[in-house]
């Protein structure tokens, strides 16, 4: 049988329950009241930090006495609600409290009074302006400043003069200042610095045992500005100079301004940008610091004009330039001209200018120039050759038909003589190459890549060709293609002449096709020349393996095979280039007619000449020798020595 708990034993139960429970909330209620009053102080200092950060951003050295509602205000402090902050413990207003922030050796000091709290009856604040026991400190007698000025301050209390009278001040500053007026001594301290004085004084009043902070920034330069030296600045291409002035006001307030008169300093117009100068003489430069000091210095500048010398200008000028006669530092002017290089300065006399201390006010001084070697396009042509020289670096490769209808006629003979033709036309001192095959069902390498034009010439002249049958245009043009992998020919450079009098019946279309379409990508062109052809579908078929429009149809004259050949030179044929020496270009064994004129280019105009009297003014001889002077072509066309669109063409026999 169970026994139950008797009443005794169930009243002492529920008495410790009750027990406990009391505790409990006596320990939950000092626990919120902890938390709350933490929360209540990381707000204050919160208030406090965010009105330091006000002061410093507003650089203020005076005393602030502002309440929590202006900090929200200006974005500081984020309100609750509403734009308004509880206390965590009561839930209070606080934005009428009121923050004291001062400066103090240097540092903002902020403090939430907690005693003030300015709050009207309808929950708006008290915006009455803060006196510090009506007291503040004047700067000669007026509220101070913090701009610069240039004579001593006295510092004075104002406000109730018996508290100020019976009150303890102290006067600090960050230099080492300090000073105590005691009750019934007078609160006035003056400061008198030699030359500058930056600093922050620290004033704290005592009063019936509270304590009163405030702080003046005070800043006094009685020293002038000094000027060090002066430069003029010239924009040898501009249209302006300007006077840059090295000067300094050491440790002063700062250069406000500087201005150039040829009367005294007074009422002058002060920059701060550099001045524009347009006449010589002597002045006076005037300097203004930020405390209103002045400064007068005499400076003399002179005018020197400078002849550009450049007659290839299409509007050629002087310029003036002003220079400072005590200024060391200053150098002559190193102006630039396309195509030309500065050489020196020479004054009226011949003699070479090396500084401004050489010259004298108004004197002009001539520019003198060296023209660049600069590489100029040029046509070289010889009336002797056929057709003209090919002066371009080029890699040719000739294919001969050796098929037994070649031996028909003087076909073989017109084939030398043209070969001979192409040979002479080149110019193999630049690294030219040329390589002739002949060709029937099989093929033959006659003469491998070369650059020497004799050999070339030796081999053609006994040729000596060996005859077959059955012509195989896929072959030949699939060997020439191994010899240009071979040799890394240069597919800008590389050109074919293609000599047949035959049908192709060794090969098939597709392969003809095939072959041209991998040698196509690795030429320049390709040239194929049908002799005495009699069959309607040959030309047909070298028209596909040539180049667009170049097929030619020869007859058996050799006259019409030789215009052939100047056809292909010609279009062979580029500009060459040729650097000139000193603004020279020779011009060996120079011609000039009526048939083979001297043109000059320049943009888009063409310039013709039919003798060489029409032009002797662009002309230097030295030893018999013509030369292209670029110099007087530059002058004459007035090309302002750009040169980079000029380009001529000579016949040479």
């Amino acid at each position: 049988m169970k026994k139950g708990f008797t009443l005794t034993e169930l009243i002492a139960v529920i008495a410790i329950l009750s027990l406990l429970v009391v505790l409990s909330i006596g320990m939950f209620l000092s626990f919120r009241s902890a938390a709350l009053e933490s929360q209540y102080s990381n707000i204050i200092i919160d208030i406090e930090n965010k009105a330091k950060n006000y002061a410093r951003d507003i650089d203020t050295t005076d005393v602030l006495y502002i309440n929590v509602d202006f900090l929200i205000e200006k974005g500081y402090i984020q309100g609750d609600e509403g734009n308004l902050l509880y206390d965590p413990r009561d839930n209070s207003i606080l934005n009428c409290y009121m923050i004291h922030v001062y400066l103090e050796h240097g540092e903002y000091i902020a403090e939430f009074l907690e005693d003030e709290n300015l709050i009207n009856e309808d929950n708006t604040c008290d915006t009455k302006d803060f006196v510090t026991g009506e007291m503040d400190v004047l700067c000669n007698g007026e509220k101070c400043s913090d701009e610069w000025v240039n004579h001593d301050i006295t510092l004075t209390l104002s406000g109730d003069e018996e508290k100020i009278l019976n009150s303890t001040v102290e006067w600090t500053s960050l230099l080492g200042t300090y000073a105590v007026q005691n009750p019934g001594e007078e609160k006035t301290i003056t400061i008198s610095p030699e030359t500058v004085l930056d600093t922050t004084f620290n004033i704290t009043v005592t009063l019936d045992d509270q304590k009163y902070h405030f702080s003046k920034n005070i800043k006094i330069d009685k020293e002038s500005p000094s000027y060090i030296s002066g430069n003029l600045m010239i924009n040898y291409n501009g249209d302006e100079q300007r006077l840059a002035i090295d000067n300094s006001d050491l440790s002063g307030s700062g250069i406000v301004g500087i201005a150039l008169t040829k009367g005294d300093c007074d009422g002058v117009t002060y920059s701060s940008d550099d001045i524009i100068i347009n006449s010589s003489g002597k002045f006076n430069l005037c300097m203004i610091d930020k405390a209103g000091n002045v400064s007068s210095n005499e400076i003399e500048i002179n005018k020197v004009i400078f002849n550009y010398n450049d007659t290839s200008n299409p509007n050629p000028q002087s310029k003036d330039v002003y220079y400072l006669t005590d200024s060391e530092s200053q150098p002559l002017l190193y102006p630039s001209r396309n195509g030309y290089t500065f050489e020196y300065w020479e004054d009226s006399s011949g003699e070479r200018v090396y500084s401004f201390d050489e010259l004298e006010d108004g004197e002009v001084i001539n520019g003198k120039w060296q023209i660049n070697d600069i590489e100029v396009p040029v046509d070289k042509i010889d009336t002797a050759s056929v057709g003209v020289t090919i002066q371009n670096r080029i890699n040719m490769m000739i294919l001969l038909d050796t098929s037994g209808s070649m031996k028909r006629g003087n076909k073989t003979q017109q084939l030398i003589s043209a070969v001979q033709n192409t040979i002479n036309s080149m110019s193999f001192d630049n690294g030219s190459t040329i390589t002739i095959l002949q060709f029937t069902h099989v093929i033959k390498t006659y003469l491998l890549p070369t650059s020497n034009k004799q050999s070339a010439l030796s081999f053609i002249n006994t040729y000596n060709p060996e005859w077959g049958h059955d012509e195989n245009f896929a072959l030949a043009l699939n060997w020439s293609y191994n010899i240009i992998n071979t040799y890394n020919f240069e597919k800008e450079k590389t050109y074919i002449i293609f000599f047949t009098d035959g049908e192709d019946v060794a090969s098939t279309p597709a392969e003809r096709r095939a072959a041209y379409q991998q040698i196509r990508n690795h030429v320049a062109e390709i040239y194929a020349v049908g002799l005495d052809l009699t069959s309607s579908g040959r030309d047909k078929l070298l028209d596909v393996i040539s180049s667009t429009d170049n097929y030619f149809d020869a007859s058996s004259a050799q006259s019409n095979l030789e215009d052939i050949f100047w056809q292909i030179q010609e279009e062979i044929r580029e500009e060459v280039t040729i650097n000139s020496v000193k603004g020279l270009i020779e011009l060996p064994s120079l011609y000039v007619s009526s048939e083979y004129p001297f043109l000059i280019n320049i943009g888009n105009s063409e310039y013709t000449f039919t003798s060489i009297a029409q032009i002797n003014d662009m002309l230097t001889i030295q030893n018999g020798t013509y030369y292209l002077d670029l110099a007087k072509v530059d002058t004459k066309y007035k090309l302002n020595g750009d040169l980079s669109t000029f380009n001529f063409t000579y016949y040479y026999h």
